[in-house]
């Protein structure tokens, strides 16, 4: 048996760190859950940053019966400059909605009504720089038809695209 010597700044085996517990990963139908409750939520924020912005640009604001998909998605794509700043801040509204809850508690509300927690590998809540990365990375998921979401349903560890880069896992809460 040969002793080897190890740096001060190198953790040795008994002090490297290691997953404490086993989880169990959510599957893609209580994601899809958590994400329409996160959604239902995400509206009303992102109705009254629309309204505020047109109101800070001196727009109109459109009537009730104007605000069809058709009809707001046409004009989100004009090529206005306010359309775009809209559309801008729709996707900072929804980025922050995201990022702040993974960064603070690991779950969305909705996550929190489907009992999903969001862990790294050592079944602790993500750092800011894992949910920051989390949040990015859902944009790479859903950009090509959402196959990078819908790879949940067929991934062994239930993980999508924004798991992978991310390196987290969306589990049941214990």
């Amino acid at each position: 048996m040969a002793l080897v010597a190890t740096s001060a700044l190198e953790p040795s085996i008994e002090s490297a760190e290691t997953p404490r517990t086993s989880f169990r990963a959510a599957g893609l139908f209580r994601r899809a859950f958590a994400t329409t409750v996160d959604l239902t939520l995400l509206t009303p924020l992102l109705l009254v940053s629309f309204y505020g912005l047109r109101a800070a640009l001196h727009q109109p604001v459109p009537r009730l019966g104007e605000l069809s998909p058709d009809v707001m998605l046409a004009n989100l794509f004009d090529g206005s400059m306010t359309n775009e700043a809209l559309l801008g801040t729709g996707l900072v509204v929804a980025f922050l909605y995201f990022w702040m809850f993974y960064a603070l508690s690991g779950q969305t509300p909705g996550k929190r009504l489907a009992r999903i927690i969001v862990v790294d590998v050592y079944g602790d809540k993500p750092s800011v720089l894992r949910a920051f990365a989390r949040t990015v990375g859902y944009g790479f998921a859903v950009l090509p038809f959402s196959l990078g979401v819908l790879w949940i349903g067929f991934d062994r560890e239930k993980r999508g695209l924004h798991d992978w880069l991310a390196g987290t896992y969306a589990v049941l809460k214990p």
